[in-house]
């Protein structure tokens, strides 16, 4: 039998390790300050929507997308 992971459960080992949720959709949740240990295993996105850049970062987390945008 597997486990499923409930995004609740993974939204409350955030808030543990001091990290502050701002929004979840879709198995996406968007946080306020990554740690150092996310930001060492994430993954760097540029997006250039109508010729606005934006740099973000990603990382699997529990099956679940964890995304943060860079200042």
């Amino acid at each position: 039998m597997e486990h499923i992971n409930s995004k609740f459960d993974v939204i409350s080992a955030l808030r543990l390790r001091g990290m502050k949720v701002l929004s979840r959709k879709n198995k996406v949740i968007h946080i306020d300050r990554p740690t150092k240990e996310l930001r060492g295993m994430a993954v760097d996105i540029i997006e250039n929507i109508k010729g606005i850049r934006r740099r973000s970062g990603a990382v699997q987390f529990h099956g679940v997308t964890v995304r943060w945008n860079e200042e």
